[in-house]
Parts: C-alpha cells; structure tokens; sequence
C-alpha cells in the first residue's frame, strides 16, 4: 500500500509539474537570523505578506501557493554543520574570495568558533540561538566554503526551475542579496532570471560586499548576464538598505503598522514591492496569466 501511495504521488507531483510548465515562479532568498525558525510558517508568513501586498494592487486572485519557493540556507551557517564546498579554480568568486581581508578572514572565524562554543553553555534558548547566528555570520564572512554551499542552494532551485520550464522571478533580503549576486555574477547563461528584485540590500555599498563576500577595490559592481532585469527596492529608515546603481532603485515607505523598516514580510506587503514582484510575475507569462494580472502593471 505505501509503494502504491508513493508511486501515485510520483506520478501527481510530475502531472503538476508538466501542467506548470511555462508558468513563472518566484524564489524568495531569504536574509539574516533564520536559524531555528519553522521553514514551512516562515514561508506561509512570507507568502501571506506578498498576498497583502497584492491586494493593494487587486481583488482578484494573481499567485497561488504552488508558485513560491524559498531558498533556505540558515541550517548551513549553524556552527553544528559542516556543509561546504569549493568554488572552481575559474570561478570569479574564486579570485574574488583570495582578494579579500585574510586577518579579518581569521578573526572572523575565531569569533564564529569561539560563538559557537559559547551557544552550547547557555541554558537561554534565544540567547543560544542569536549567538548561534552571530557566528553564522562570521562563517558567510570568513569562510568561503560555506558561502559556497549556501549559493549552491540557490542553484539548484535555479536548474530545477529550469528543468521544469518555469521562468524565475528572484527576490532576495539583506543578506540573501549579496548570496543571490555573488552566485549570478559567476553564471554566463543569459535570461536565467526574468527579474532579481533586491530587498533592503546592503549591496550598493563597496565596503560591505567586500567585507561580505570577498574582493578589493578591483572588485566593483557588475551587470549579471543572467539577469534580464533588476529592481532595487529600499525602505525609508532602513539602515540597511543602500542604493544599487546598476538597479531600478525604487524608495519605499513600510506599512504604518510595521515596526521594522528591515523586516522581510514588510517589504512584501507594500504596494511597489508587490507591483514590481508581481508586474515581472504577471509579465513572464507567455499565455494563460491570472485574471488579476490585468490589474497589476508591469514596469
């Protein structure tokens, strides 16, 4: 019985698989502090934000749940993983990741290991779980490795998408923006993202992306070829969020009742957010969009 249950939702998932052929999906690359939160409420709370975000735009259904996907890799910055890989010798994050600081590189991992030493002597689960975080941060910082398998999780969302005909609309927060750029800027494939929409992104600002992923003052902001458009969206009073030159910059203003002009689920429900995720959703469809595509207009 459980063979015939498991091969019937094979053959379901492949059925819905090919009916979604060609029709755009949106990959939500998430920022900072991740560690220990629920995966599957996180994405429905995300979800339900652009969803809000949507309705400021329409009435009538636009997305369903089956077209949001979340590229997670917090469990790899967990000092407890020893998830990593290696760039290729060509690989200009490779070249990228010897240009940078190696005296920071150190402290940075002697921060992370001492962090991580420390999480396991504190009885406070949240006092753990944010020094836990801390020293996921000093790994993406120090240790190439694990921004290598962190990006890896990205590609291969990208190639399956891929491989399912479905047109990939990227939106990457904070953190996630650097993972998201650092990974497109080694792929030479043109038109893999329809749209990567940066959210509260630090990128604009070369002392933070070298000091993130790597580089000197050789390494500047570059166009993705495998990007067809991007959007830069930053919220007023997001002390995080910087201007993207070679972005559409959009400037914001969070919903009145959100408390954190940073917070991911309140870039998602404000309207130009939503308009710029949802025109370049609606845009990608080459027949067959939903009946409330009509009402969000495309850049």
């Amino acid at each position: 019985m459980r063979f015939i249950l498991a091969a019937l939702l094979v053959i379901a998932t492949g059925v819905q698989a090919q009916s979604d052929r060609g029709r755009p999906l949106i990959l939500l690359v998430h920022g900072r502090g991740m560690l220990d939160r629920d995966t599957a409420l996180t994405r429905a709370l995300w979800v339900e934000g652009l969803r809000s975000g949507a309705s400021t735009l329409t009435h009538a259904p636009v997305f369903d749940d089956r077209d949001v996907r979340v590229v997670w890799y917090a469990d790899i910055l967990d000092p407890a993983s020893d998830a990593g890989c290696d760039y290729a010798a060509t690989d200009p994050r490779a070249r990228r990741a010897t240009r940078g600081d190696d005296g920071l590189k150190m402290v940075a991992g002697v921060a992370g290991g001492l962090l991580g030493a420390l999480s396991k002597m504190v009885d406070d689960k949240e006092t753990s779980t944010q020094m836990r975080e801390l020293a996921g941060d000093a790994s993406f910082l120090g240790d190439s490795r694990k921004r290598c398998a962190s990006e890896d999780r990205l590609g291969v969302q990208l190639e399956r998408a891929r491989s399912e005909g479905r047109p990939v609309i990227l939106v990457a927060h904070s953190l996630g923006s650097l993972l998201a750029y650092d990974y497109l800027s080694a792929r030479r494939d043109t038109g893999v993202v329809r749209e990567l929409a940066t959210l509260g992104s630090p990128l604009g600002s070369p002392d933070l992306r070298r000091l993130l992923i790597g580089g000197d003052e050789r390494d500047t902001l570059t166009a993705l070829a495998s990007v067809r458009d991007w959007v830069n969206i930053r919220n007023s009073g997001d002390p995080f969020a910087t201007a993207v030159p070679l972005a559409h910059d959009i400037v914001t203003t969070p919903p009145p009742d959100e408390p954190d002009p940073h917070e991911l689920v309140g870039y998602l429900r404000e309207r130009d957010t939503a308009q710029a995720i949802l025109g370049a959703w609606c845009k990608a469809f080459t027949s067959g969009a939903p009946r409330g595509c009509a009402d969000v207009p495309s850049r």
